[in-house]
C-alpha cells in the first residue's frame, strides 16, 4: 500500500511539473512574439533631434547623458534604455525606447523636473529640438 501512495504522489508531481513546465513555456513563446528581429522588445521609441547652445562641448553632452542613464530613469517602468547619435553636421539624435506610450508619456512629463533633466535641458538649443513618437508596427 505504501509503495502505491509514493508511485501514485510521484506521478501526481510529475505531471504538475509537466504543466508548470508547459506554462512557462507557452509564456516563454508569448513573450518571444512581442520581440523584434533584434531580440528586444521594443513597442514605442522617443526621438529627440537637436543641437547643442554655442559653447556647449560634446563632452559636456556626455556628462549629462551618462547622470540620465545612472539616475532616475533606470526605476522608470517600461524604460527599455536610450542611445545617443550625431550626424555629420553637428545634430544630435537621442532614441528612447520604452514598452508603451504610456510609459513615454510619464518619463516626458517629469524630465524637466528632475536634476539630470534640468542639467541635460541646459544644454540644448531648444529651437532646434524635434521631439517623434513611434509605435512598432509588425505587418
Amino acid at each position: 500500500m505504501k509503495i502505491i501512495k509514493t508511485v501514485s504522489l510521484a506521478f501526481a508531481m510529475l505531471v504538475m511539473l509537466s504543466f508548470a513546465n508547459a506554462r512557462s513555456n507557452q509564456q516563454s513563446n508569448q513573450q518571444s512574439k512581442k520581440t523584434n528581429e533584434m531580440g528586444m522588445k521594443t513597442q514605442y521609441i522617443e526621438v529627440v533631434r537637436f543641437n547643442l547652445k554655442a559653447g556647449v562641448t560634446p563632452d559636456q553632452l556626455f556628462k549629462a547623458e551618462k547622470d540620465i542613464r545612472q539616475g532616475v530613469i533606470k526605476s522608470q517602468p517600461g524604460y527599455q534604455g536610450r542611445e545617443l547619435y550625431q550626424d555629420a553636421d553637428g545634430t544630435w539624435l537621442i532614441i528612447i525606447r520604452w514598452d508603451n506610450k504610456a510609459s513615454a508619456d510619464v518619463w516626458t512629463s517629469i524630465f524637466m523636473t528632475i536634476k539630470e533633466g534640468q542639467s541635460f535641458g541646459g544644454l540644448l538649443d531648444f529651437s532646434s529640438a524635434r521631439q517623434e513618437h513611434y509605435t512598432l508596427v509588425n505587418p
